[in-house]
């Protein structure tokens, strides 16, 4: 069955629509970059198929849209026997299907041997939002603009199409792969019949043009009176002070936890509450001027022998009680694609009780673009992030400049407070080429990191930790890998918190990185733990739990694959080559200098449960 285009003819697109048919047909060859395969070796991944497109669509006045269609459908893939050399290494096409799926934003794909030594792939498709679009990060709601006979939403996604009366039709521009025919959408009161021969959508009126914005914003805190944060011994545990006035919103704030104990024995000191600030008044700077919460920092720092943080970053809460500077920085106005410039930026600092400042950035992004610009190192030393640099892996994506992630995209609460949290998608990430007091060579270290357990890469590499400072492949890295890809394999079926050393990813052991490690668990939880840490001349150790209750396994702890050669490179979300490909989201993480010792890692699980995550 043929499937036209439409005659384009542009028009006025506000209301809401209902999709009546659709008739979608997917053909040409896919832009494998976005699985993090190499397109120099493969090239000519073809793909067939088919889409069907049901639900509603509204563009109100004001240039924002919601998208609540749903697109499904199946296609075939046929990739070349080069497909499989990654990285210096080879893999298979069983485990080409996962990075395949997350990469290209197929719900599902299976890829078995072909004849040629290459792959048969058999995709599925399925998802809310970004109407007709195969990706891995549709979006249900954004912006929206019209030019002659060009719909574009989000700046991003083209479509070509046609009002008349009370009838759209659109045909998707798609990148990477071709898509022709149209989805034909019905509009007052009209009741359409949807593509399956089942019963339409009813009618919607249309959209209500939107009001302007607020004007003057206040600031951040007034005075607040800090908790008791008095800490008990034995396990560590702590007592929450009462609640605390003048918090935005008039939402009660629950006093600061003491120290945490290491070792089991008396607790530390108890420490007061966040001293009394002034709200920020709509300068530069959001929030309050300072925080005593004990964080994983103060634990690392309080070890026998030390091991300190020498970078630690998080845009939800504070990580050490020492610091008094932003958590991070927002840019507004730069667009979704910025690669470090233009627009206006903004420090957001922590509220008294320790939490970023989520009011503040709100009254500056407001309905704007906002992007995180600046993630500020905690420990001390310096160690700021910003978005990386292009690197050396020609792939049509790691070789460009990495794009700022969304500072508004993933909200949550913690311990009732609103925040923000780092959510990146491929062609995002962040480096830092000239850092300071950073494990190098063979030195001990560790990391540990908070991330979201049920939103995953599949592809190469969101990773945190040491890499290089040229942004190429070098002969080791020492990072945290979370999601699941090409290599090692860890129980179930992921994700997997995996050590990324350069050339393969280790789910535990010193040989091969394809190994499974059936000791390493799945970590499909709200908000997942993990640590790496390692010590002279090869051993590591892969630690995991669930940041809100339970305790650590200890998924290896041996010989590792290769002698350490850390250079000293800090990266949050890519490869050490800007390898691009992957996503997820990050609430908090640092780097030490020395391997922390098991009773340490558990104080700061400890801490990490105890700061009240999706509470």
């Amino acid at each position: 069955m043929s499937c036209p285009n439409v005659t384009a003819c542009g028009g006025d697109v506000v209301g809401t629509w209902t999709v009546a048919s659709s008739c979608l047909k997917l053909s040409g060859n896919v832009d494998i970059a976005l699985a993090g395969l190499d397109p120099r070796s493969c090239t000519n991944v073809t793909i067939a198929g088919s889409l069907d497109v049901s639900g509603t669509w509204t563009a109100n006045s004001n240039g924002t849209y919601t998208d609540g269609t749903v697109t499904s459908g199946d296609a075939q893939l046929q990739l070349p026997a080069g497909c499989l050399q990654i990285s210096g290494t080879t893999t298979t096409c069983e485990r080409i299907s996962g990075p395949l799926a997350g990469g290209l934003g197929f719900a599902s794909a299976t890829c078995t041997d072909a004849a040629d030594g290459g792959c048969t792939c058999a995709a599925t498709v399925q998802h809310m939002g970004g109407v007709a679009w195969v990706t891995a990060d549709p979006q249900t709601s954004g912006n929206y603009t019209t030019s002659s006979t060009t719909l574009t939403a989000d700046s991003t996604t083209n479509y070509s199409y046609c009002v008349a009366g009370n009838q759209m039709t659109w045909t998707p521009q798609a990148t990477g792969l071709t898509t022709t025919g149209t989805i034909v959408f019905q509009n007052g009161g009209t009741t359409g019949t949807s593509a399956t021969g089942g019963t339409g959508g009813t009618s919607a009126t249309g959209a209500t043009s939107a009001t302007g914005g607020n004007g003057a914003t206040t600031g951040g805190n007034g005075a607040t009176t800090g908790g008791n944060g008095v800490t008990t011994g034995g396990n560590g545990g702590t007592t929450r002070g009462t609640s605390a006035t003048g918090d935005a919103g008039g939402t009660n704030v629950t006093g600061d936890a003491g120290r945490t104990s290491t070792s089991g024995a008396t607790g530390g000191t108890s420490t007061t509450g966040g001293t009394s600030t002034t709200g920020n008044t709509g300068g530069t700077t959001g929030g309050s001027t300072s925080s005593t919460v004990m964080g994983p920092c103060d634990i690392y720092a309080a070890t026998n022998p030390a091991t300190p943080c020498v970078a630690a970053y998080s845009p939800v809460r504070v990580l050490n009680s020492k610091y008094t500077g932003p958590l991070y920085q927002v840019r507004k106005g730069g667009g979704a694609m910025n690669t470090g410039s233009g627009g206006t930026t903004m420090d957001i600092k922590a509220t008294a009780a320790g939490f970023g400042d989520a009011a503040a950035q709100d009254a500056f992004c407001g309905t704007d673009t906002c992007t995180f610009s600046i993630l500020y190192d905690q420990s001390g030393k310096g160690n700021n992030l910003k978005v990386a640099p292009a690197g050396c892996y020609n792939d049509g994506s790691a070789n460009t400049p990495d794009y700022e992630s969304s500072a508004t995209k993933r909200s949550l609460t913690v311990n009732g407070h609103k925040v923000y949290a780092l959510y990146t998608v491929a062609h995002e990430g962040y480096r830092n080429n000239a850092t300071m007091g950073m494990p190098t060579g063979s030195a001990s270290q560790g990391i540990y990191e908070l991330a979201d357990g049920k939103r995953i890469g599949n592809a190469c590499c969101w990773d945190f930790g040491s890499a290089g400072t040229d942004n190429c492949n070098g002969s080791i890295m020492n990072t945290i890998f979370f999601g699941t890809g090409f290599w090692g394999k860890g129980a179930g079926n992921g994700p997997w918190f995996l050590g990324d050393f350069e050339g393969g990813v280790w789910a535990g052991g010193s040989g091969a990185s394809t190994a499974v490690n059936n000791m390493n668990p799945t970590m499909n939880v709200d908000y997942a733990f993990g640590v790496l840490k390692t010590s002279a001349p090869t051993n590591y150790a892969i630690r995991t739990a669930n940041g809100q209750s339970g305790g650590l396994t200890t998924a290896y702890d041996g010989v590792g694959p290769k002698q350490w050669n850390n250079k000293a490179g800090i990266i949050l979300g890519i490869g050490g080559d800007n390898s691009n490909h992957s996503l997820g989201t990050f609430f908090e993480g640092a780097i030490t200098a020395g391997r922390p010792s098991d009773a340490t890692d558990a104080a700061v699980l400890q801490n990490v449960q105890t700061t009240g995550y999706g509470k």
